[in-house]
């Protein structure tokens, strides 16, 4: 649980560094586009991302992550990380009050 929420919170950090990068590089003087998650999976793995379209089902999954590659990088990172705070919160134990049968 800890390290799920230390992780979520670590991608939110990561993705608001790379949001205001991004902003700061679009109000540069220059042409920039900006990163895209395919260029940033490129950058930490090596290779760029494949996808295979042997099925139809496995079509789909591919169309899905073909479109979640080419959003911006600070987009992914941040509601990834909110999805990992969320499904590694604290929850309070609920208090489960027995009927006898009396």
């Amino acid at each position: 649980m800890i390290f799920g929420r230390t992780a979520g919170w670590a991608l939110v950090i990561l993705a608001m560094v790379m949001a205001s990068a991004e902003a700061v590089m679009a109000l540069g003087t220059g042409a920039y586009n900006g990163s895209a998650t395919a260029d940033v999976w490129t950058l930490l793995v090596g290779q760029t991302p494949s996808f295979a379209t042997q099925t139809e089902s496995t079509q789909y999954f591919a169309a899905l992550g073909v479109g979640i590659m080419a959003m911006p990088a600070w987009v992914v990172f941040g509601l990834s990380g909110f999805l990992l705070i969320h499904a590694c919160r604290k929850r309070r134990q609920r208090r489960r009050a027995f009927r006898s049968a009396i």
